[in-house]
Parts: C-alpha cells; structure tokens; sequence
C-alpha cells in the first residue's frame, strides 16, 4: 500500500495540526518503553516485544498529530514516514519489522521471544522515541 492508497481508503485522514496530542502521544510512548523494560526485568519477554512496538507505535503518532494527521490503520504509519520523512525510512522500516512481530507474537502460535531479542527492541525503541522526540522538539 502506498500513502495515496491510505489516503484513499481513510486510513489516514487529515485533521488539524495537535502539538497537544503530539506531546502526549510521546509521554505515552515513554510510559510504554519504561513498561517494557520492568517487564524486561523479570523476564516476560513477549510482552517486552509488544511494549517495545507500542512505544514506537505512539512515538510515530506523535510526528502524524504534529502534521495534522490521524491514522485508522498500524500498517499506513510507516507508509505515511517513509512518504513523508525519507530521511526516517530506516526508522519507518524498524517500525514495520516490529509491528509484524507483534503481529505474529499475538496471533501465531508457538512464537517466542528471547532474551536477546527482548534487548534488542528495548534498544531500537529507545532509539526509535530518541530520534522522534528530537524532530518533534517536544
């Protein structure tokens, strides 16, 4: 799917610009990130995973608010950052991999998660919100 796609079917929408609810949707995705590494620390590390995405999932909210956008659908966020912020495709592409993962931890059976792979997504999250907090100077 490409964005004029999601635009088309209304997963993405415009609305006015929300600075307010960019703000907020990073604090959420601190929340989301500190959740996973407690998590991280006795050892549940699926929900690691599925915290990790949910922190990069409202980190990349944040830069749609600020633009005045709002999504209806996970799969059109890194659509909408790779169309939008070419220099994030790395990061929009990081986004894509995890909500897969998520995906498939939640709906496919006998999918696990490690410890190093737990790792892995606290670290990428955490880079992921870094880089976003920096561009939406909130």
């Amino acid at each position: 799917m490409n964005l004029e796609e999601c635009f088309a079917k209304r997963l993405l929408v415009r609305v006015t610009k929300d600075a307010e609810n960019a703000s907020r949707s990073l604090q959420i995705s601190r929340d989301y990130l500190a959740d996973a590494a407690r998590n991280n620390e006795i050892g549940c590390y699926k929900v690691v995973l599925i915290l990790c995405y949910t922190s990069m999932f409202h980190a990349a909210r944040a830069l749609l608010f600020r633009d005045g956008v709002k999504e209806r659908s996970h799969l059109c966020i890194p659509v909408y950052v790779r169309a939008q912020y070419p220099d994030l495709e790395r990061l929009a592409n990081l986004l894509d991999s995890y909500r897969e993962l998520r995906h498939g931890v939640f709906y496919r059976m006998g999918i696990s998660v490690d410890e190093g792979e737990a790792a892995e997504a606290l670290r990428s999250a955490r880079g992921f919100l870094s880089r976003i907090e920096t561009i939406v100077g909130v």
